[in-house]
């Protein structure tokens, strides 16, 4: 089944989106392993549980952002990194970039490409020549 046996964990300041990208990851058999709106509480579980994903939101709470926080999971772990974000801009862009992640998911998204990415992810593929994809509601 997708996912199985991998583990994720979503950095996201909103609750209603990080408790619907939560019934996604459940669909889609991942183990959920936490969710975290701050960088210090997202460190934490990556040191409690080495996730495999990290769906990670580029503003957070708590002065630290998305970015810098990738960077502080990957010097600890192994984890692929999928940004969720609102801010298409292109200096976001190329910062979330720099970390290399998996794929940067725009909002509001659709859930087919979120399952994408996050199959990617769990894979260690990346999107065929993709930089970013712009997801529409759906």
């Amino acid at each position: 089944m997708p996912g199985t046996s991998k583990r994720l964990l979503i950095v996201e300041d909103q609750e209603l989106v990080a408790m619907t990208i939560a019934s996604i990851v459940r669909r889609l058999n991942y183990e959920l392993v936490g969710s975290a709106a701050t960088a210090d509480r997202a460190l934490e579980l990556v040191e409690s549980y080495q996730p495999d994903v990290v769906l990670m939101d580029l503003q957070l709470r708590g002065g630290r952002d998305g970015v810098e926080t990738a960077r502080a999971i990957q010097a600890r772990c192994a984890a692929r990194i999928v940004f969720l974000t609102a801010l298409g801009d292109m200096e976001s862009i190329a910062r979330m970039r720099s970390v290399s992640p998996v794929g940067i998911v725009l909002k509001p998204f659709r859930r087919s490409e979120l399952f994408r990415h996050l199959m990617l992810a769990a894979a260690n593929q990346a999107p065929a020549s993709e930089p970013f994809t712009r997801a529409i509601a759906g």
